[in-house]
């Protein structure tokens, strides 16, 4: 009897070892699912914050250029007016020296970058010799036309245009010219002087033109 009790004591203790080891094998597969579960999620919580931090470096490198860009068309490039005229031709008849090709005063046009209104620094001999011009007869009236390729809508065109011809008065009033003598206006699109779709035309469009009322066509 008393053997039989021992064997079954140890058959009940063999039992139970026996149930426990079955049972670990599931819990360490169910931790090994989570810890994956977890790590996925962790990885992909990552990317996004790598992606929110790219957009938003993105964002502050456009911002910045933006802001560049209008801190350069408020600052225009032209520096103070020297004394002296641009010729005694000019002072005597103005007509005939802004006719003539050989004349600093025969080129009229600013050009600019695509969506640009800043004046470019290679620009600035043209918008001194015409302030001189100007400063020195008072006489004297031009019209500033801006204008701009055929790509954006006709509002916006406008706009642009507008403000590359208030650009080039803005130079040449810093320079000395009355406000009386500059008017502009914008002419968007509307005025080519590129024909065609491609970047030669439209770099020939975006421009502003020095118009002498009652002297130019």
């Amino acid at each position: 009897m008393k053997r039989l009790l021992i064997g079954l004591g140890i058959a009940v203790f063999l039992a139970g070892c026996g149930g426990g080891a079955g049972k670990k094998p599931a819990t360490v597969e169910q931790r090994d699912v989570f810890e994956q579960q977890q790590a996925a999620q962790d990885e992909a919580a990552r990317k996004r914050a790598e992606e929110q931090a790219r957009q938003e470096e993105e964002a502050r490198k456009r911002a910045e250029a933006e802001q560049r860009a209008r801190e350069a068309a408020d600052q225009p490039v032209v520096q103070a007016l020297p004394g002296g005229d641009v010729s005694q031709q000019a002072l005597t008849d103005p007509a005939s020296v802004l006719k003539d090709p050989n004349s600093p005063l025969f080129k009229r046009s600013v050009y600019y970058g695509f969506d640009m209104y800043n004046i470019a620094e290679e620009y600035q001999p043209l918008i001194e010799a015409h302030a001189r011009l100007l400063r020195d007869n008072r006489d004297l009236r031009i019209r500033v036309e801006g204008n701009c390729d055929d790509r954006g809508s006709r509002e916006y065109n406008l706009a642009l245009g507008q403000r590359r011809a208030d650009a080039v008065k803005r130079a040449l009033t810093l320079l000395g010219v009355p406000d009386r003598q500059i008017e502009t206006v914008s002419f968007g699109a509307e005025k080519p002087k590129g024909l065609g779709n491609n970047e030669e035309a439209w770099a020939e469009n975006r421009r502003s033109d020095l118009v002498y009322i009652g002297i130019d066509g």
